[in-house]
């Protein structure tokens, strides 16, 4: 295969691979935010007030896996990790651009995080707000991995993401900070947009 076969071939797969993870999202939020919209007969207010309580968690999420688990470079993430800074502007790039990297890791992180949030909200706190955070994090999961992924591949972003690019690709040529890609939040808050 010549040079602009094999991008086609990358293409297509990371297409496929993005596409197969926003899937798993959108089972992985849709189902338990009905299973437990329906058990706490959760309130339109209630599935509002997750809303926003879930983006913020997903972007604290955003913020702490990619800087503690896909930057610690002797594990398993942290090697897949490697593997995306290391393509940048190579042929390889598209076959590492997934932040999700596969479906089972996007099950995991929904897994790891429901058990969370539904201890949290609904067990300790009785806030019946739960729903509406598992929607908020399908949503984040979703947005920040097509987001993501047109900033490396040069994709159509709104004016007002255009920062994110410009954030996202310094934390590529200074990787010990810039750990949000789009809404740097955490990144304010901790002292990381800086570096």
């Amino acid at each position: 295969m010549n040079t602009a076969e094999t991008r086609a071939s990358a293409l297509t797969a990371a297409k496929m691979r993005k596409l197969q993870n926003a899937l798993t999202a959108m089972l992985c939020g849709a189902i338990p935010a009905t299973v437990l919209g329906t058990l706490f007969h959760t309130s339109l207010i209630h599935w509002l007030a997750g809303f926003v309580v879930g983006l913020v968690w997903a972007n604290a999420f955003e913020y702490f896996y990619h800087r503690y688990l896909l930057h610690l470079p002797h594990n398993y993430l942290g090697k897949l990790h490697q593997l995306h800074h290391a393509s940048i502007g190579t042929p390889q790039e598209l076959e590492h651009l997934n932040l999700g990297g596969t479906p089972p890791l996007v099950l995991a992180a929904f897994v790891l995080n429901g058990m969370v949030i539904t201890f949290l909200a609904e067990v300790l706190l009785k806030l019946r707000i739960s729903p509406g955070i598992f929607i908020a994090f399908t949503v984040y999961v979703i947005a920040i991995e097509e987001v993501h992924w047109r900033i490396h591949v040069g994709g159509w972003l709104p004016s007002w993401l255009h920062f994110g690019r410009e954030h996202h690709l310094i934390h590529h040529d200074r990787p010990d900070g810039r750990y949000n890609v789009f809404l740097p939040l955490f990144d304010w808050l901790l002292g990381t947009s800086k570096n």
